[in-house]
């Protein structure tokens, strides 16, 4: 009753958050979109999200096909790559770096689910972070490179993993708290503390304060934790990704406003060699990456 087409149009739904792109992703009109999801409806006798929301809101029935997707969907991708490999010159590690500190927040547990089905292959993140990363890729020195940033798309694939908001956080008390957003002239004389990134790479400076004045103060630290605790403490401010903030924010350590009236969205990517990008084994770390974001 269910297929595996039916898992892959409600997983697609959950990461595109429309009908409109998910008949784009999975290559439907969308009137054939439509017609399969009602074909499930009837067939399950509910309704599994409701009509009109941006993004998508599921039903409680839509979730538990949600989460049954999440289940199998990378277990069939699994076996089809471990198919597929059995056919090609194994893999024996994957060389990885990341061009993100805060990736290490969701990287680990995708490589421990990743090692689950190929537990043959030692995916090496030993270099772990480097601000430029790309020229290593290139050499042959590195297989993947996680990062926010496309250059030599001619000789590189860059596939999308997912979108985030890079969203600046001060201490509850600090002046700009209270503020629904804040402009690039706000951050001008604030102490901006972050990862020991040069600045001309920083996503706050590239694509935020650009060519406006700063007359502030750059402070750099080695660890995520010590931002927050300096931050907390009101001896500056940062900005950083939207999963790395929530659960402090939560506790009421920080408070976290939008960069700019539409908010600074970044995107991530997994980069590898063009030959790469079919290869079974990459597929999977990359569909595993996707997964695991999914849930955020």
């Amino acid at each position: 009753m269910i297929e595996i087409k039916h898992l892959k149009t409600i997983a697609t739904l959950k990461e595109t958050g429309s009908l409109v792109n998910t008949a784009r992703e999975l290559f439907l009109t969308q009137s054939a979109l439509s017609h399969q999801i009602k074909d499930l409806e009837n067939k399950l006798d509910c309704q599994l999200f409701e009509r009109k929301t941006h993004p998508v809101r599921f039903t409680p029935q839509g979730m538990l096909l949600l989460e049954l997707a999440q289940d199998v969907l990378p277990k069939v991708e699994a076996t089809k790559c471990r198919l597929k490999e059995s056919l090609n010159q194994p893999i024996s590690q994957l060389r990885l770096s990341v061009e993100c500190h805060a990736c290490f927040h969701w990287l680990l547990p995708t490589i421990k689910e990743f090692n689950n089905f190929w537990p043959d292959i030692h995916v090496d993140y030993e270099r772990g972070f480097s601000y430029d990363a790309i020229p290593e890729l290139l050499d042959g020195d590195l297989d993947l490179v996680l990062t926010s940033d496309i250059r030599e798309p001619d000789r590189l694939e860059f596939a999308h993993l997912f979108d985030f908001k890079l969203k600046l956080i001060v201490a509850p008390d600090h002046p700009l708290a209270n503020k629904a957003y804040v402009t690039a002239l706000d951050l001008k004389d604030e102490t901006i503390i972050s990862y020991p990134i040069p600045r001309e790479r920083q996503d706050i400076f590239k694509h935020f304060i650009q060519n406006a004045r700063f007359d502030g103060t750059l402070k750099t630290v080695d660890q995520g934790l010590l931002i927050f605790q300096l931050v907390s403490a009101g001896m500056g401010v940062a900005a950083l990704p939207d999963w790395l903030v929530t659960p402090y924010e939560a506790q009421g350590l920080i408070k976290s406003i939008p960069l700019g009236a539409l908010g600074l969205n970044r995107p991530m990517y997994l980069a590898m060699k063009k030959e790469m990008k079919d290869n079974p084994v990459y597929r999977h770390f990359l569909n595993t990456c996707k997964q695991n974001n999914s849930r955020k």
